[in-house]
């Protein structure tokens, strides 16, 4: 009997055991490629809501050194929990496996220990031709992809990485380069990337570098990268040095995600510019819930601004759009959205312009007619410039601001603080004296002289006017 008992337990254990069944996290492909002469695989790892969203398109991201026994599952896992929790907006992940990654990720070397130590190094040129070519070709035919495309490398796959952006620009939008091994062929790379990067005429959305405890020019070269392409591109250059060669990858591309995506980290930010506070609501509509409130000007980090969630409120079109900030996340109507910080008190056009958007550089202007001459100033609004402008016309100033990519709601919006603060009333005259051009003129109160504003809104740039007397 005790026998008996005993080989039924055994039996009851066993059968628990088969039933288990492995865990799928990812899919495998192969493809031939014409250019290397071979087959190549890739592991797809899928945004969770892929299937049941059938009519979204995704952002790309391209993985170098992306076996299962390579970068693969430190990366899937990394984006899986940034899309899970909302962190990041959905994205398929691309790993390219390796067949020989010292041929494929760098270029000939003229160093005799290079060609002696690495005999089937050099043939990065036919590589980046697959990279660029054939690869996308087949993830753009296979999956609902959009061109947003982001390149992934480290030591070897980052100097790969580093010479498709200043070789071989434009074909991706953003960049993570981690530890780039920027020593090969003595060096060259990064002693010609002040001349690469003079010669470019593209420049990456986004770059985010960073390096441990290395070799000199692994540390130096990513720095140097990001400094010389922080006028064009945002970049963020992060030195881990509790970490090595052998230990960064994790960690640095958390923190890649987490600069590029997090909205209470986004650069630049965007403002709450609803007078009475921007109420953040459960789901896409009005008649949902609030689940927080953010008082006017204070910052936001925009999440998802996708087509489809297209909305008139108080007579104004636009569209929903998914916020976080540190009150809580959730959807918020666009028009209430500045990308420029807002009007907070009385204030001339000149103060507004340098003490909140931040100067980046001065001009002359010649190009005026007789007896004008003045000069402009460069800034920073949402990431792109703004532009302040000061003419002299005889006895006249005439000051203007240009903010660029801005919805007409979100012009009118801007124009309409702009007044309440210096006290004005927001009864604005709208007119289109030509196609695609639209005029809001408000005259101000006779105590000052009878003078106009006239704020012009035409292909997504906003520019605020301002004739004669205006204080500075």
């Amino acid at each position: 009997m005790r026998t008996l008992l005993s080989l039924l337990l055994l039996t009851i254990f066993c059968t628990c055991v088969r039933a288990q069944s492995p865990v799928a996290f990812g899919q495998r492909y192969e493809i031939h490629s014409e250019v290397l002469c071979e087959e190549r695989v890739l592991n797809v790892l899928l945004p969770t809501e892929y299937k049941d969203s059938v009519h979204h398109d995704y952002p790309v991201v391209y993985l170098l050194d992306g076996a299962v026994n390579e970068d693969f599952f430190h990366a899937a896992g990394l984006l899986r929990y940034f899309d899970d929790h909302e962190m990041m907006p959905p994205t398929i992940l691309v790993g390219i496996a390796n067949v020989d990654r010292k041929r494929d990720f760098t270029y000939p070397s003229s160093d005799p220990r290079d060609q002696r130590d690495f005999p089937t190094t050099g043939g990065s040129a036919k590589f980046i031709e697959f990279l660029q070519g054939e690869l996308p070709a087949f993830v753009e035919k296979t999956f609902r992809t959009t061109k947003h495309r982001t390149l992934v490398g480290q030591s070897l796959g980052g100097l790969l990485a580093t010479e498709v952006l200043l070789k071989y620009p434009g074909h991706f939008n953003d960049y993570i380069i981690v530890s780039p091994s920027l020593w090969w062929d003595k060096e060259r790379l990064y002693n010609d990337m002040d001349s690469l990067v003079n010669a470019l005429n593209v420049f990456p959305d986004r770059l985010f570098t960073s390096a441990g405890v290395e070799y000199p020019v692994m540390v130096d070269g990513p720095r140097k990268l990001a400094r010389l392409l922080e006028d064009k591109s945002r970049t963020t250059f992060e030195p881990l040095m509790d970490e090595d060669h052998n230990t960064i990858l994790h960690e640095a591309l958390y923190r890649a995600l987490d600069q590029f995506y997090d909205p209470t980290v986004l650069h630049p930010y965007h403002f709450a510019n609803a007078w009475d506070g921007l109420n953040v609501r459960s789901a896409p509509s009005l008649d949902s819930a609030i689940v927080a409130k953010l008082d006017y000007g204070q910052s936001l980090g925009i999440i998802s601004a996708e087509e489809g969630n297209e909305a008139t409120i108080n007579d104004m079109a636009g569209k929903w759009i998914y916020i976080g900030s540190d009150a809580g996340r959730g959807w918020v109507f666009d028009a209430y959205v500045s990308p420029v910080p807002v009007f907070e008190k009385p204030v001339g056009i000149k103060e507004f312009a340098l003490r909140t958007l931040g100067l980046v550089m001065s001009a002359s202007i010649a190009d005026y007619e007789l007896d004008k001459s003045g000069h402009g100033i460069q800034l920073y609004g949402n990431g792109k410039p703004a532009q302040y402008l000061k003419h002299t016309y005889y006895e006249d100033d005439e000051y203007e601001l240009q903010v660029p990519d801005l919805s007409l709601a979100q012009a009118r919006v801007i124009v309409e603080n702009f007044l309440r603060v210096n006290g004005w009333p927001t009864d604005l005259k709208e007119k289109e004296p030509w196609p695609g051009i639209i005029e809001l003129t408000h005259q101000i109160p006779a105590t000052s002289d009878g003078q106009m504003h006239t704020f012009v809104y035409a292909n997504g740039l906003l520019s605020l006017r301002h004739r004669g007397w205006f204080p500075d």
